[in-house]
């Protein structure tokens, strides 16, 4: 189980395992084996820190957001994004990206004030304000991301350019063509959307099943 490869490696880590039944039960869309968005919103719901990234494990952040990072004065209200650049990557490759490797690329994705997949940062504050993604969208994949940036927006958050996020470009993606696993396209229209005061599962039982790991389990 990746959760617990990942927290045997990294110490501050927390992981938390939502069984495939639960998954069968929200989504309503054959062709996705994984609702992203609402995982992502398992994970924003717990976690500790003030501030969060949404981002991928395809996905490394630029050496320049980095930088802007170090040097910046956070605002609670102030939402982050970046500039996505694809890198040629092999798929299931373990080794680490370095510098001549992050300064090659593939493709280059226009930038969006609202954002990409791979990099979002704000407040815990804003994100649990806005409560996560859109858990509507339950035949979707691409474009929550957006929405869910729209949403911070509309609830009082401003956007700031980063600077880059690098992209390891595979098969399945959804730059190298969108195939039926992407699910519909979610657009920012109809803002603000209204998720329960559960979202992100707020209401199941955390059971610990491993050291800093949980699963996950409806109330009976």
């Amino acid at each position: 189980m990746l959760s617990l490869e990942l927290t045997k490696r990294f110490a501050c880590l927390r992981a938390y395992v939502v069984p495939a039944e639960v998954h069968a039960s929200i989504c309503r869309n054959k062709n996705i084996k994984l609702l992203e968005y609402h995982a992502k919103n398992v994970g924003l719901r717990r976690a500790r820190s003030p501030w969060i990234i949404s981002t991928n494990a395809d996905a490394a952040v630029g050496l320049d957001s980095v930088n802007v990072l170090l040097n910046a004065e956070l605002d609670k209200d102030v939402l982050w994004t970046a500039e996505r650049w694809d890198i040629p990557w092999r798929e299931n490759s373990q080794t680490e990206i370095g510098l001549w490797g992050s300064l090659r690329y593939r493709r280059h994705n226009p930038y969006d004030r609202l954002g990409t997949g791979e990099f979002c940062l704000a407040s815990r504050e804003l994100w649990h304000r806005a409560r996560g993604f859109d858990e509507q969208m339950v035949k979707h994949r691409i474009g929550c991301d957006v929405r869910g940036t729209a949403q911070m927006v509309t609830l009082g958050g401003s956007i700031r350019r980063v600077g880059t996020v690098l992209h390891l470009t595979h098969p399945t993606s959804c730059t190298e063509g969108v195939q039926p696993h992407h699910g519909e396209m979610a657009t920012p229209e109809g803002v603000p959307y209204h998720n329960s005061e559960d979202w992100g599962l707020g209401d199941f039982k955390e059971v610990e099943i491993a050291e800093r790991v949980w699963q996950l389990n409806e109330h009976a």
